[in-house]
């Protein structure tokens, strides 16, 4: 429904460059190590297998806390819980960046991952309390679907750039002073009259759902299937409390039955693995094959975030006129005809024509979702279940990211051990392996395509 009565304000502006300013923080620290593991790891006498907690000690607790940190903003306030992972970022920062040891760094690497999962929901959430359904939070979640898209790419380009400059220490230092000024910038965002969830907290639900997220994305991402087992095995626990057991449940399953939610979370699972994947096997193939340094890896990424940033722009547009159905199909398989070139990638082809113009693609289909399946994931949830709604979209991601990511990686790895053992050199193994784990994502974006046929109706109205 278009809201006519809203009117844009200085406030508005202020509190929505707010947002996005945190959303940026909060997601720039997943990728902003990768391009410095190797100064990290010589500096701290890091072991080549210890070195993935570097990423890892984030990630886990990203994941595990992110429904938890979604209820609580419901519970106790958004602008609250919000300024409160904003301060513990800040501090965890500040310890990462004067980490005289390895497992100094690790714990603080946890301390902000935790810390996200506490602001990554509040932001969306902050969205949907401030901006009205219709064009004024379309027009908001275009913005912050710019800050999400420039985010993962934003990082290896800052990561570089640090890690080449000052020091791979300033990754984290320069997380202070943007945490600082988010604090006092936290002012004018509305903190009276917030809807609060009536059902209260479900410390088992809390619990088990924590630690199976948490398990499962530390098995997915270890490989050790026993434990994906055991995550597994609490979350189908928690699903069963949650609906049976519970007298106030965390999450309210009931938001599920709106099938654009249910879609929108299941679209991001899939689309997460893909794009999640690509920057992963891309980057290493930039620099085990080709020899990239880390800034020229990070710089590869531009013409893509460029184009992701426009694209996320034409989504909501696109929206309005055509419906999500349409809109998100013809994204997903933007990105599947950007990926698919990719598997004939080659160190001896031009860099520009068989990298950077299908990742140029990949990122204008992924541009031309961000909005779109965000904005479905979130209509027609009631404003006081608007943390659990915009965490479980961010739960999606990390589960989808990390399956990908192994999945992915795991594929690629066994088709370059076959051909090595074949007797080809390294890099065409490598290149090898890259291109199959290419043809795969692009499978998952066609994925993506079908499911949004499947979940969405024909109309204009995605919670229809």
């Amino acid at each position: 429904m278009e809201t006519r009565e809203f009117v844009w304000t200085r406030g508005h502006v202020v509190a929505l460059v707010a947002l996005c300013l945190a959303q940026v923080l909060d997601a720039v620290d997943s990728t902003v190590v990768n391009v410095a593991l190797p100064a990290i790891k010589d500096e701290l006498a890091f072991s080549a297998a210890d070195l993935s907690w570097v990423v890892n000690a984030y990630m886990v607790p990203f994941g595990g806390f992110l429904l938890l940190g979604g209820r609580l903003g419901d519970l106790f306030g958004h602008r609250r819980v919000l300024m409160g992972g904003i301060a513990l970022f800040t501090g965890a920062s500040l310890v990462a960046g004067l980490a005289p040891s390895a497992g100094v760094l690790v714990g603080a690497r946890g301390v902000q991952g935790l810390a996200a999962a506490l602001v990554a929901p509040m932001t969306l959430a902050m969205i949907t309390l401030i901006f009205p359904e219709g064009r004024p939070r379309s027009r908001a979640l275009a913005v912050w679907g710019t800050a999400t898209a420039v985010s993962s790419a934003l990082g290896l380009v800052a990561g570089g750039l640090l890690a080449d400059g000052p020091g791979w220490r300033w990754i984290f230092f320069i997380n202070v002073p943007i945490g600082v000024l988010l604090v006092v910038a936290g002012r004018v965002l509305p903190a009276r009259g917030e809807p609060r969830s009536s059902r209260g907290f479900d410390a088992v639900g809390a619990v088990t759902v924590t630690v199976g997220v948490g398990l499962l994305i530390y098995a997915v991402l270890r490989a050790e299937w026993g434990l994906l087992l055991v995550g597994a095995a609490l979350l189908g626990y928690f699903a069963v409390h949650e609906n049976a057991v519970a007298r106030r449940p965390l999450v309210d399953f009931g938001v599920f039955r709106i099938r654009s939610v249910a879609g929108a979370n299941l679209i991001q699972v899939v689309r997460a693995s893909a794009l999640f994947g690509l920057f992963y096997l891309a980057t290493l193939f930039m620099q085990e094959v080709l020899g990239f340094s880390a800034l020229e890896t990070g710089l590869a990424y531009v013409p893509m975030t460029v184009v992701m940033v426009g694209a996320s722009w034409l989504g909501p547009l696109l929206v309005r006129r055509l419906g999500a159905r349409p809109v998100l199909g013809f994204g997903a398989l933007v990105a599947a005809a950007g990926l698919l070139p990719l598997a004939w990638i080659s160190p001896a082809a031009g860099l520009f024509a068989s990298l950077i113009v299908p990742m140029v693609v990949v990122g204008a289909g992924h541009g031309i979702m961000v909005v779109p399946l965000t904005d479905a994931a979130l209509s027609g949830v009631p404003s006081s279940d608007g943390g659990v709604a915009a965490a479980l979209l961010n739960v999606s991601a990390q589960l989808g990211g990390a399956l990908g990511l192994a999945v992915l990686a795991t594929a690629a790895a066994a088709r370059t051990d076959d051909r090595l053992r074949a007797g080809t050199s390294l890099s065409a193994a490598l290149t090898d392996g890259y291109g199959l784990a290419f043809v795969m994502s692009a499978v998952l974006m066609a994925l993506c395509a079908a499911l949004a046929i499947t979940f969405f109706p024909g109309g204009k109205d995605p919670a229809a």
